[in-house]
C-alpha cells in the first residue's frame, strides 16, 4: 500500500442523550456506543488515515463532535430526513452545520410510473450545485428512477452504497450487524451495471458481510465484486468498512484485506485505488499528512 487508506463509509455514535440525540433501533439501542476514540485506536493500528463518517440518521450532533475533536481526520455524510417537508431545505440545513462530501438519499419520491417529483429534483440540483455526492441507498424502484433522471445532472457525483444492493429492510444478527436477505446476484445488479455508463457514478465496495450467506471472505459474492470491477473499472470502486458493525466479526483488518480475497490477482495499483485513491479523488478528500 503506497497511498493512504481511506475508509469511505463508517459510523460513530454514542449513547442516546439530550446532547447527542439519535434514533433508537435494534442495531443501535439507546445504550450502544461506537465512539470516536475507540474507532481511532483501531484505525491507527491498521493504518487508516482518513474516514468518511456517515450519520446514523438526521441527527448530526455526534458527527460534529467527532470532527471538532479530530480536525482533518474525517469527512462527513449527512442522512436524509424522510419526514422533512422539503428535501432541498433539509439538505441546506445540513450544509449549514457541516462541510459535507455526501448526503445519504433514501428515496427520490418516485411514484409507480417512476416519475421523480419536483422537490426531489430540486434536492438533486442542490447537491450538484454544492458539489456534494448523492450517497444513494434505496429500493429497486427508486434505483430505476435514479437511472431515469441522472442524465439531467452530469456534474452530480452519485455513490451507490454497499455494492449497489438495494435497501430492503434488515434484521440484526448475533454480532449486532445488519443482516439483509437478498438474492445473489441481486436483480438490481443489471440496473447498476447500466448506471456505470455514467462517469459520475461510483460504488462502495462494502457491505459484503450483510448480504453473504457464507462466512468471511464471502466467496458467494465474488461474482458480484468482479462484475462491479468490470463495469466501473478500477477507478470508481471505493472500499469501506461499515464500522462499527464489523468490529468483532470479521474485524477491521479482515475488511481491509477483503478486496484481495474478493478480487484475487488484482495488482497493487488497483488495490491502492480501491483502498483510498478513488475516495481521495472522487470525494475531493485531502488526507492529513498526505504527500
Amino acid at each position: 500500500m503506497t497511498r493512504p487508506i481511506i475508509d469511505a463509509h463508517m459510523h460513530l455514535f454514542t449513547a442516546l442523550s439530550a446532547e447527542y440525540p439519535r434514533g433508537v433501533h435494534p442495531l443501535h439501542p439507546e445504550e450502544r456506543r461506537a465512539e470516536v476514540e475507540e474507532y481511532l485506536r483501531y484505525a491507527d493500528t491498521e493504518g487508516v488515515s482518513h474516514s468518511v463518517l456517515v450519520s446514523l440518521d438526521e441527527h448530526d450532533e455526534y458527527v460534529i463532535h467527532a470532527m471538532n475533536q479530530h480536525p482533518g481526520r474525517f469527512s462527513a455524510v449527512a442522512v436524509m430526513d424522510t419526514t422533512a417537508p422539503s428535501p432541498a431545505e433539509d439538505l441546506r440545513r445540513r450544509l449549514d452545520a457541516l462541510p459535507l462530501v455526501g448526503f445519504r438519499v433514501w428515496t427520490l419520491g418516485a411514484d409507480a410510473s417512476g416519475e421523480v417529483p419536483g422537490p426531489f429534483l430540486e434536492m438533486l440540483a442542490e447537491l450538484e450545485r454544492a458539489g456534494v455526492a448523492a450517497w444513494f441507498y434505496s429500493d429497486e424502484h427508486q434505483l430505476r428512477a435514479l437511472a431515469g433522471v441522472i442524465e439531467r445532472y452530469p456534474d452530480l457525483t452519485v455513490v451507490l452504497n454497499h455494492l449497489g444492493f438495494c435497501q430492503s429492510g434488515f434484521a440484526c444478527d448475533e454480532w449486532g450487524r445488519p443482516r439483509i436477505d437478498a438474492a445473489i446476484p441481486p436483480p438490481s445488479l443489471e440496473i447498476v451495471e447500466k448506471l456505470s455508463q455514467h462517469p459520475n457514478v461510483a460504488v462502495l465496495f462494502s457491505g459484503h458481510y450483510a448480504f453473504s450467506r457464507e462466512s468471511y471472505p464471502y466467496e458467494d459474492l465474488r461474482g458480484v465484486s468482479w462484475r462491479l470491477l468490470e463495469a466501473f473499472g478500477p477507478t470508481r470502486l471505493m472500499w469501506a468498512s461499515d464500522w462499527p458493525w464489523i468490529k468483532e466479526e470479521p474485524g477491521y483488518r479482515a475488511l481491509i484485506d477483503l478486496p484481495a480475497h474478493q478480487l484475487p490477482g488484482i495488482d497493487d495499483s488497483v488495490g491502492d485505488l480501491l483502498l483510498g485513491g478513488n475516495a481521495e479523488r472522487i470525494l475531493g478528500i485531502e488526507v492529513k499528512g498526505d504527500s
